[in-house]
């Protein structure tokens, strides 16, 4: 009779998402894994063929949580506007897994929102917010995206500390800025 396997695979993923999201993925390892799962490696093996894929969960798990944060709604704010605060607020509050999806290597970061996953959906939130070409909204997803990344890369790695205010206000200069300059150069 094979051993009762005793460490689900969730109890797993579970397990190695919370190292990562408190110490990052370069402090994931097998036995560090199975010390806090209070096992030995061998059902992390048993369930994962290697360590990659077990990382290779965690970021789809990170991705996942993005996504939720990417998507929310705040009241009374341009749904836009509201992917950049989300985009930020996800670097404030979730440092270690921010630096996994946005810092880390290209691999990981084609999962995000510069990747085709994510881009389409803020391309059209933009285009039914402005009335803009698709070459438009694109130009200020790229812009603004960048601004936003700068921020939220300062957040996520205490460079920097703003309030909600600033970041909103900021946000918005920004924003207006380039609609104001797209619509200028739409004039000519």
């Amino acid at each position: 009779m094979a051993p009762k396997i005793k460490v689900s695979k969730e109890k797993i993923l579970d397990t190695a998402y919370k190292i990562v999201k408190r110490s990052g993925m370069e402090k994931l390892s097998a036995s560090k894994l199975a010390k806090e799962l209070n096992c030995s490696t061998q059902p992390i093996f048993w369930w994962y063929e290697n360590m990659n894929d077990v990382k290779e969960a965690v970021i789809e798990k990170a991705s996942q949580l993005f996504e939720s944060y990417l998507k929310r709604e705040i009241k009374d704010m341009n749904p836009y506007k509201a992917i950049g605060i989300n985009y930020i607020k996800f670097a404030q509050d979730e440092k270690e897994l921010f630096k996994l999806l946005y810092m880390g290597s290209k691999k990981i970061r084609e999962n995000t929102i510069s990747s085709d996953k994510n881009k389409p959906y803020i391309i059209n939130v933009i285009q039914n917010e402005e009335m803009l070409t698709q070459e438009n909204a694109e130009r200020v997803f790229e812009e603004l995206w960048l601004f936003c990344h700068g921020i939220a890369t300062m957040m996520a790695t205490d460079t920097a500390v703003f309030d909600d205010d600033k970041i909103s206000s900021m946000l918005t200069d920004i924003y207006k800025g380039i609609l104001l300059k797209i619509k200028e150069e739409n004039q000519n």
